[in-house]
């Protein structure tokens, strides 16, 4: 339930500074966009090929992303996701045993989407959709630990212990709505729902819902 309250509070808000200022109306021509967002990533569950099953927390990342508007209506957007999200579950190994796991693991997905405005003024609501690419490491081992040393100009002799984690590199699509508002010539609010999905060899293609609340400069 909170977390669906966290994303109600997040729309709330936006809509709350857009009935004070939409009366000052700004233009939106052809341009490029540059931002930064706050993402709420909701919780999940994955299920694995062999019975693993792994509980995805929800948490926050950021997205940078920057874009092009060919009118009011037209943008095409490039971005970059990243996030840091805690995780547990079970490992189901052979002959039936089974080990938890817990444990953080990374992510940083470039991404490209369209959007397309339904309206030509300052506030509008919007659709999108895109693809990506996903580069997660899970942190979990993979491999023996190694340790290599040298010497530092500086710190002299010095020795780090590394261990091989595995990772999972794996295609993404995304779609969604939300609400713009333009409330300055160069200056702009964002706020999304959206539902991304991961193309996973051995579970699917599961999705997570993701709320996400920006801020954009507007060039000319």
């Amino acid at each position: 339930m909170g977390r669906f309250v966290t994303i109600r509070n997040l729309a709330l808000a936006l809509v709350g500074l857009t009935l004070c200022g939409v009366a000052s109306a700004q233009t939106r021509e052809a341009g490029w966009d540059v931002g930064i967002d706050v993402i709420y990533q909701d919780s999940t569950k994955l299920h694995f090929t062999g019975g693993s099953i792994l509980d995805l927390d929800d948490d926050w990342g950021l997205s940078f992303n920057f874009g092009y508007r060919f009118n009011p209506h037209l943008e095409l957007h490039f971005a970059l996701d990243y996030a840091e999200v805690e995780y547990s579950g079970t490992l189901q190994r052979q002959g039936g045993a089974t080990a938890g796991v817990r444990g953080d693991m990374e992510a940083f997905t470039p991404r490209v989407d369209l959007h397309y405005n339904l309206m030509a003024g300052p506030f509008t609501p919007f659709i999108m959709g895109g693809i990506g690419y996903s580069f997660i490491d899970t942190n979990i081992p993979n491999g023996r630990p190694s340790t290599g040393c040298w010497w530092d100009p500086w710190y002299g002799y010095i020795c780090t212990t590394v261990q091989p984690t595995h990772g999972v590199d794996e295609f993404t699509y995304q779609t969604g709505l939300g609400v713009r508002w333009d409330f300055a010539r160069t200056s702009s609010l964002r706020l999304s729902v959206e539902k991304h999905w991961i193309d996973l060899s051995n579970a699917g293609s599961p999705g997570v819902v993701q709320a996400k609340l920006g801020f954009v400069w507007r060039g000319y």
